[in-house]
């Protein structure tokens, strides 16, 4: 039923009831007639017996077997239905024979039955007896008694055969003729049930073939509404749902277009300064690139960068950031050409893409754009801000393959403007020896990953000697690092942390040489029976400082390795620390507090070195090797090292100087006080490999 079309459900709706009806009034009427037709047959043979009893008394009583037999042939030749007609005396034997011979069985089976009648498989056998008639004489004076008179006298009996054959087929012919009735009957029903549901399919149908049409989008479809009753009320109900889905759908339809015009605007534009974003910029970019190499087009990119922009954010926080980058965004885009595209790529850092644009051309436009930033002024609360701007340009020629190609030389040439005093521009030529010095340096990182292999880089330990026989002579030793480059040379860090810092590689760097320092010192412990009390000296980045989980990774650590904090010291410089200076607080506390000490590197080398003494209990000032390494011959360099030491001692904060590289160096320190001294006039710096073999040989 689920399956079928409501065409077909309303007619069988209709002919159902008519089909059940005409079922039984079909079994009823065949269960009376056939009834009745039972009860004819059987009245009819019991009386056919019953009037051939007298008739033949007669011929029994006289014998006269000629008149019994031309009786049973005429009784048997008036109705077709008999088979058989048998007459025999009170003794049994056959006096007359019409028809089919009767077996004695079936004969002595009739007059068993109470109704002397015996049904057998194809016919009815009836029997009835034949009596001697008592005639009563007028004038025969002896009467007799009622006894005697009411007494009769079995002669014979008859029998007769009838066949049901007739009945069978008068019952087939009833049957036949009832059941084409009612399949009339039921064609009827149906046709008429068809009729009638058709003018209430015929709406059905259209609304569902219009809700199809709406389900398929096309809202505006309609139905006409020419029924009466709730068919009319749902044709109503279906006009008012389309039309307010029409409604909807329009409405639907204009938020979308908004919506993905929006996105398409959100995704080639910055959501901060609302300029072109990096991903559209590179797509241009490319386009142009194509379009040089292709149609000789001019095509200029500058590669620029805020100066002053680290000090706002961390001066006035992030917001103040954001706030700066959208007014440079905007007072830059407003002085923009219309041909040229101006995009935020990352951070504090812009592109601009000049078109149709010679070298000369793009200078005069990258100096106006120097004067214009250079004399705008930030205002935050009651801060006033003053913020350079560096500009790296590249001209766009056959030379550049790719987009990352032009961009890297926009990024080279800026750096070299920002190295060379900031607030200026620089042209990209691949033959500067500045650029090919940084080339070196991005080149020599490009092999790093988040996974550092131990092939990549090596670890060094130079010794810090303590310079007065009063000090503990714990060894004390710098942990340096190396960069192993294709060819198995050694790399200084200057060569590489410099771009591992700017691509924010270092993290990764520092947590290898804390996870490979560790480990050493495990091994140093495992060879000395838990006796090695070395100290090793770490340093740790700006990047890594402002790292939230370095914290847990350096317990982490120290819970594989099981080491004692209070033998690690970390090395930070004041320009590392100030880059993230609440988690760089947070980093010292924590650490300070499981025993670990801490050296403030360089120090000196800042205008607000002393400054950052109030934030950072530290164990040891470690002075700037350009104080030290000329103070023995320097009266400005030694007055220098005098003050931070008097100030360290102050604060009773150990010193150490470094660079010291010759024994003059020494004689000027030990007259000062500074406590430490670490130089290759002190000691070289050995691998951290060749340190283990060394002191296992001692304690062995």
């Amino acid at each position: 039923m689920k399956n079928l079309g409501i065409n077909l459900r309303v007619i069988l709706l209709g002919t159902l009831p008519a089909i059940l009806f005409a079922v039984i009034l079909a079994g009823y009427a065949i269960f009376n007639v056939f009834e009745l037709l039972d009860y004819s047959l059987s009245n009819r043979g019991a009386s056919l017996s019953t009037q051939l009893a007298p008739a033949a008394e007669y011929g029994v009583v006289s014998g006269n077997t000629q008149v019994l037999q031309q009786l049973a042939q005429k009784t048997l030749s008036n109705d077709e239905e008999l088979t058989s007609v048998l007459i025999t005396n009170a003794q049994g034997q056959t006096l007359a024979l019409s028809g089919r011979e009767l077996s004695a069985d079936l004969l002595s089976q009739v007059m068993q039955t109470q109704s002397h009648a015996l049904h057998a498989s194809d016919s009815v056998i009836f029997a009835e007896p034949i009596y001697r008639s008592l005639v009563e004489v007028d004038d025969f004076n002896a009467p007799m008694s009622s006894a005697q008179s009411l007494q009769q006298q079995e002669v014979g009996r008859v029998y007769i055969a009838m066949t049901k054959r007739g009945l069978y087929q008068l019952k087939v012919d009833l049957i036949t003729k009832i059941v084409l009735i009612a399949l009339f009957g039921l064609a009827l029903s149906a046709l008429i049930a068809w009729q009638i549901g058709r003018n209430i399919v015929k709406p059905i149908q259209e609304l569902a073939h219009a809700i199809n049409r709406v389900s398929e989008g096309a809202f505006s479809h309609k139905v006409v509404e020419n029924s009466s009753g709730e068919l009319k009320v749902l044709q109503k109900g279906f006009n008012s749902m389309s039309e307010s889905l029409k409604q909807a759908y329009n409405h639907m339809q204009d938020k979308v277009q908004e919506a993905t015009s929006l996105l398409r605007h959100q995704a080639r534009h910055d959501d901060l300064t609302n300029l072109i974003n990096r991903r559209e910029f590179e797509v241009r970019l490319e386009q142009a690139l194509k379009n040089v190499q292709e149609q000789y087009a001019q095509y200029v990119f500058c590669y620029l960068d805020l100066d002053q922009f680290k000090l706002v954010n961390d001066t006035c926080g992030h917001s103040a950031g954001d706030e700066l980058l959208r007014q440079v965004s905007a007072l830059l885009a407003n002085r923009m050409r219309e041909q040229d595209t101006l995009a935020r790529l990352g951070g504090d850092e812009f592109g601009l893409l000049l078109e149709n644009c010679s070298i000369i051309e793009a200078t005069k436009i990258t100096e106006m754009i120097l004067k214009m930033v250079g004399e705008y002024r930030f205002i935050h609360d009651d801060k006033i801000f003053g913020i350079g701007l560096s500009v790296g340009i590249v001209v766009l020629n056959h030379g550049y393959e790719s987009i990352s190609d032009v961009i890297h030389a926009g990024d080279n040439a800026c750096y070299s403007a920002k190295k060379a005093g900031r607030n200026q521009s620089f042209i990209f030529s691949p033959k500067d020896a500045d650029v090919a010095k940084r080339q070196q340096s991005v080149a020599a990182i490009s092999d790093i990953t988040d996974e550092i292999s131990d092939s990549q880089f090596i670890l060094y330990c130079q010794p810090i000697v303590a310079l007065h026989a009063n000090l503990p002579q714990q060894k004390h030793f710098e942990v340096l690092i190396r960069k192993i480059d294709h060819e198995g040379k050694l790399m200084l860090p200057t060569t590489f942390i410099p771009s591992a810092e700017r691509y924010h590689i270092m993290p990764n760097i520092d947590r290898w040489v804390i996870r490979t320092t560790f480990a050493a010192y495990r091994r140093l412990l495992n060879a000395s029976k838990q006796k090695c009390d070395y100290v090793f000296s770490i340093n740790l980045s700006g990047t890594s400082l402002s790292d939230k989980s370095l914290l847990g990774y350096i317990r982490e650590q120290f819970a594989i390795h099981a080491i004692p904090p209070q033998n690690i010291c970390f090395e930070i410089t004041e320009t590392s620390a100030i880059v993230n200076l609440q988690n760089t607080i947070q980093i010292f506390k924590s650490l300070r507090a499981i025993g670990c000490k801490f050296a403030l590197d360089d120090f000196g080398s800042g205008m607000s070195s002393f400054t950052y003494l109030k934030n950072f209990e530290v164990d040891f000032l470690k002075i700037d090797g350009s104080f030290v390494k000329e103070m023995h011959i320097n009266k400005m360099d030694h007055a220098m090292v005098r003050s931070v030491h008097s100030v360290a001692e102050a604060m009773n904060i150990q010193t150490v100087a470094e660079f010291v590289e010759n024994e003059q160096i020494v004689k000027e320190l030990i007259k000062i006080g500074i406590h430490y001294g670490q130089g290759l006039h002190l000691g070289v710096p050995v691998t951290m490999k060749k340190l283990i073999e060394n002191y296992s040989l001692i304690a062995s």
